[in-house]
């Protein structure tokens, strides 16, 4: 996985969100087919996920969550209902990214 994601460690930060909205759209705007909540801020966001995740759970819905950065893993970053991405499911999911990216644009990174 990291032999995938290496050429994209390169890159600096650029400011505005067209690089992403441009990997979205190629991907078919997978982010406008499910309801989300984005906690951010300084403190608690682990907690946060934490509470939420237990209460949609039982309240029945299936609960997905994306968290960075990771500690020994890649696999930490994603879950659903509490159970890490399969280490052949995030690399497929991976390549796929990576087929969407056009290299004839600035990188989404």
């Amino acid at each position: 996985m990291q032999r995938l994601l290496d050429p994209f460690g390169r890159f600096g930060v650029e400011l505005g969100l067209s690089r992403i909205q441009r990997l979205l759209t190629a991907l078919g705007n997978p982010q406008d087919r499910v309801p989300l909540v984005h906690v951010a801020g300084s403190n608690g966001k682990g907690s946060v996920c934490a509470y939420l995740t237990a209460v949609l759970t039982a309240a029945g819905y299936r609960v997905g969550r994306y968290t960075s950065p990771h500690l020994v893993s890649w696999r930490e970053r994603i879950a659903v209902n509490e159970q890490m991405i399969a280490a052949e499911a995030l690399l497929a999911r991976l390549e796929q990214v990576i087929a969407a990216i056009d290299p004839a644009q600035p990188s989404p990174t």
